[in-house]
């Protein structure tokens, strides 16, 4: 995202026009991204987040990445393809790690930096263009990667 906007509708029409369908501003003035069944969230622990972050290059992956720091988490925002494996959802739960549910929403930031009102920022901002990593792909980079030390 190259422009900043001033208010939440402005913001809200900014995340729209990078792909991220379905935000809007609410009253209270926050920005919110509703979980939907084409769009997704991946939490994870802050350090394995921004392990994952730096591996997604040489994966040829990329998409917007969300980070607050208490706690420390990362929301990996994704295109839903398939539901994990209950399996892969135990063990991912055993480290921390979520696949936000349906009909659930995310906070997205209303400013650039590790500032801004709603105690997140972006790690890796939207663009427009550019699509949303695949959820059953990002889930097997992080399972991949949950036992490895940092």
């Amino acid at each position: 995202m190259t422009a900043e906007a001033r208010t939440p509708e402005q913001w809200a029409r900014l995340y729209v026009s990078c792909g991220l369908r379905g935000t809007h501003s609410t009253a209270p003035g926050f920005v919110i991204l509703p979980l939907t069944g084409e769009v997704t969230a991946v939490n994870t622990p802050g350090a394995l987040g921004d392990r994952i972050v730096g591996l997604m290059p040489a994966a040829r992956m990329y998409g917007p990445v969300l980070a607050r720091t208490k706690p420390a988490r990362c929301t990996f925002l994704t295109r839903f393809d398939q539901s994990p494996e209950p399996e892969t959802v135990a063990r991912l739960v055993r480290h921390s790690v979520d696949v936000g549910p349906h009909r659930a929403n995310v906070i997205l930031p209303t400013g650039f930096g590790p500032v801004t009102r709603e105690d997140r920022y972006w790690l890796c901002s939207p663009r427009q263009g550019e699509p949303l990593p695949v959820l059953s792909a990002l889930l097997d980079m992080i399972a991949d990667h949950l036992d490895n030390p940092a």
